[in-house]
């Protein structure tokens, strides 16, 4: 994203940290200032006291678009993720305000806000650019199952449901490699992580032929100039609802090693309370085997855990990383609690590479 962009966040009603991940990623990692949140129902607080913790200290959250202008935006990003991806019908207003004041609009909606005529007309008058990141790239591309680079690792982050913290974990991961001095990249692959990075794939709006396809050319491109490509996750294997996705990514992106992330203490997958998890044991091992049916070397592996702690106090988070270790046998953390390094450390000695 450009670094000339003042933000205005659209959550209304929806400022919290499931439906509102849109808003809080672009809080923890945009390079370009938040300069307000619109949310009436947490209108006077901050985003901190609004989210229950320390993230987006100082960022006023204000009770509609003309509050939000005072604080001079250059754009409005609209930053929940509802179900079904559908432009709530009390936002249009707020959005012609946005456009009449010279807001660049960014979307990542299913509905696609260049596409509707009442907005569309609004921008044209005014100048204004909108970016729906979940279009599409206008192409068509079948897998062609060819081999990644030679000495290139190809991680991916998979997960017990959706909003387990797969994008998160990317991102972390790639900015730790890249401290260290690696040659990495983060590949993103929902609306979020499109907006933070600049590019990506918007694997859930892309024909279910080309989901394989599309990821594989854009993994390929991407290991060809780094050496380490970490890709961002969606849904999971096991979701009633969004398994096609992840089945897409895995495929497409035949990673060489895995990040599981889980919430921790689920026992269904959200909305689905009859929907079961699997012990995690299970869930790992079916990523593995799906990931292996094609992978060249038949030995992807999930290396880590990072577990979503939010709402333990740090005994309880250290007692569930501790408990999951037990289960699992493998390396554990909440990345955003206590940071990547040991899931790092665990994909460099799982390649053979150096630690230092």
């Amino acid at each position: 994203m450009s670094p000339t962009r003042r933000i205005v966040i659209m959550a209304e009603g929806h400022f919290e940290w499931h439906y509102g991940k849109t808003a809080t990623g672009i809080i923890r990692y945009s390079q370009d200032p938040v300069v307000a949140v619109i949310d009436s129902t947490h209108a006077g607080q901050d985003a901190a006291q609004a989210l229950g913790g320390d993230l987006g200290r100082g960022i006023p959250v204000v009770q509609d678009i003309h509050e939000a202008l005072r604080y001079q935006p250059t754009t409005l990003i609209i930053g929940v993720a509802p179900i079904g991806g559908d432009l709530p019908r009390a936002w249009r207003a707020q959005l012609l305000t946005a456009i009449e004041a010279g807001l660049e609009i960014i979307s990542g909606l299913h509905y696609f806000i260049a596409d509707d005529p009442e907005l569309r007309a609004a921008a044209e008058r005014r100048g204004v650019t909108i970016w729906d990141v979940r279009r599409p790239p206008d192409k068509k591309v079948v897998a062609a199952y060819k081999p990644h680079r030679p000495g290139s690792h190809t991680v991916l982050t998979v997960g017990s449901d959706c909003a387990t913290g797969k994008m998160t974990v990317a991102i972390e991961l790639d900015r730790a490699a890249r401290a260290r001095g690696l040659n990495s990249a983060f590949f993103a692959t929902g609306q979020t992580g499109i907006m933070i990075a600049g590019r990506g794939l918007p694997v859930d709006r892309i024909i279910s032929d080309f989901i394989a396809g599309m990821v594989e050319e854009m993994t390929l491109e991407l290991a060809a100039q780094h050496d380490w490509v970490f890709v961002e996750g969606q849904g999971s294997i096991n979701h009633p609802g969004y398994s096609p996705v992840t089945l897409g990514l895995l495929h497409g992106s035949l990673p060489d090693a895995m990040i599981f992330c889980h919430q921790a203490g689920a026992t269904t997958i959200e909305g689905y309370p009859h929907c079961p998890l699997p012990p995690l044991p299970r869930l790992i091992q079916m990523n593995e085997e799906v990931v292996n049916w094609l992978h060249r070397q038949h030995n992807s592996k999930v290396v880590g855990i990072s577990l979503i702690t939010r709402g333990l106090s740090l005994q309880q988070a250290e007692e569930a990383i501790r408990r999951t270790e037990d289960e699992t046998g493998l390396p554990t953390t909440d990345v955003l609690r206590f940071g990547p390094e040991k899931l790092l450390t665990a994909l460099l000695q799982h390649f053979g590479a150096a630690t230092s």
